[in-house]
């Protein structure tokens, strides 16, 4: 069972024979002997393609749902679905036959109702191995690691007793008896002092936290793509196997990953900002900080404490290390944008969250603050998809405008587009990178 649910949905055999049944059930409603059903065929697909073109077009520019144009594949296979629909509807109900002339047999309606559902799938896998959210059929069906809601072990140290100045692989030899993987725990970060609600935070306690005597362990906080969720981490990507491997290979030692939710749901885009949406920028640089020291024996030390993510993730880490570097000086920005947005024109942005305020908006942009600002103790990993020129130009903005600030700042290119898939060909090295600077191999 397991060999099937841990398929890929990305690449290999099943997207292909998802393809093959697509092409065999476009095939079969598109070939008939009547002249007038491919004139109707080539008429109806000239049409469906100007309708996907014109509807992706108005849903970024006309409506503003999201700031980048949406990639061709999701214009390319919204233009199949219209279609395909278009042709089995006419099958199926055999619309475009007269009263006199005999219509499409029983069995040939019903196998027009499967093709196109079979095509839907076919349109939806491809999509998928686009984005790469759901990486595998286990995903798919909800079987990724999950997040358990016990509360994690009660404080062992004092908030006072935790700033540690060394590294903490430097004095630490593993005890006996650890457990063989770290653990998931779901939390609830209030929004003290920013007033934000968002959803529970998943949060990784590596094995060394179960330590008897534990270490004081550095933390990473990390932020998903939107629309995403904290769990989409887990979903998307092997996180939590890359923290379980780290920690398997240096006695129990990985950071505190915690992975909150600056957003409140999947439709809401705050930026990662304090504007008229919301003061998620004081959610993620006090309260989520407020709580990890609270709850958890954290380091204290701001130069043992990383932020990253992923595409809206990305930008709010590259946010967090310039707004507040005496909070987070280390970041991994995998994917971000050049600044937050809700919409391809700023001005829909700043009308949106800061009511018309345009310097309001400009003020807290990272470009903004690394032009005027230095930043000596901040290190930072930048990535993005060799395919995705968007954001690739996003990133060389922003590694240029960070050396001139002063940041240690290296990037890298993975195959792909603007993917989840990236993402998690990402993770690896930009861990890597983060794990260096908390001190931890």
């Amino acid at each position: 069972m397991n060999a099937i649910t841990g398929l890929s949905l990305i690449d290999g055999p099943l997207p292909i024979v998802f393809w093959a049944l697509g092409a065999a059930a476009v095939a079969f409603l598109v070939v008939r002997r009547s002249w007038r059903w491919w004139l109707f065929a080539a008429a109806t697909a000239a049409a469906a393609a100007l309708l996907s073109i014109a509807a992706c077009w108005a849903a970024i520019h006309v409506v503003y749902l999201f700031a980048e144009d949406l990639p061709t594949a999701v214009v390319i296979n919204l233009a199949l679905v219209l279609w395909v629909l278009t042709l089995g509807c006419a099958t199926a109900l055999a619309g475009l036959r007269g009263r006199r002339t005999p219509g499409p047999s029983p069995a040939r309606r019903t196998l027009a109702v499967v093709s196109m559902v079979a095509v839907l799938a076919t349109a939806g896998v491809q999509v998928n191995a686009y984005f790469g959210e759901y990486p595998t059929l286990a995903s798919l069906l909800g079987r990724q690691p999950v997040a358990s809601s016990q509360p994690p072990p009660a404080l062992q140290q004092a908030v006072g007793d935790r700033f540690m100045a060394s590294s903490v692989a430097a004095g630490w030899r593993a005890p006996a008896g650890l457990p063989p993987t770290g653990s998931l725990l779901a939390a609830d970060i209030p929004g003290t002092l920013s007033g934000f609600h968002g959803r529970d935070a998943v949060v990784y306690l590596p094995p060394a936290y179960y330590a008897a005597s534990r270490p004081v362990l550095p933390v990473l906080v990390l932020v998903s793509g939107q629309p995403g969720s904290p769990e989409s981490w887990l979903r998307s990507t092997n996180l939590s196997y890359d923290l379980d491997a780290f920690a398997a290979a240096h006695g129990g030692l990985a950071p505190i990953v915690v992975i909150p939710d600056p957003n409140g749901s999947n439709q809401n885009n705050t930026m990662c900002m304090n504007s008229t949406l919301a003061n998620a920028g004081t959610y993620m640089a006090q309260d989520v900080p407020n709580w990890i020291k609270s709850h958890l024996d954290a380091d204290t030390n701001p130069a043992h404490w990383a932020v990253g993510g992923f595409s809206y993730g990305g930008t709010c880490s590259v946010q967090m290390v310039t707004r507040h570097p005496d909070v987070y000086q280390s970041f991994m920005a995998i994917s971000p944008e050049r600044e937050p947005a809700l919409a391809a024109k700023r001005s829909v942005t700043v009308d949106r969250a800061f009511h018309g305020d345009a310097a309001a908006f400009v003020s807290q942009l990272p470009l903004t603050l690394m032009a005027t600002h230095e930043y000596p103790t901040i290190h930072g990993w930048f990535a993005a998809g060799s395919q995705d020129a968007t954001y690739s130009a996003n990133v060389k903005v922003l590694i240029k405008a960070g050396k001139k600030a002063g940041m240690d700042v290296e990037s890298q290119s993975f195959p792909g587009g603007h993917s989840w898939a990236v993402a998690n060909e990402a993770l690896t090295p930009g861990l890597n990178f983060v794990y260096g600077r908390l001190g931890l191999n």
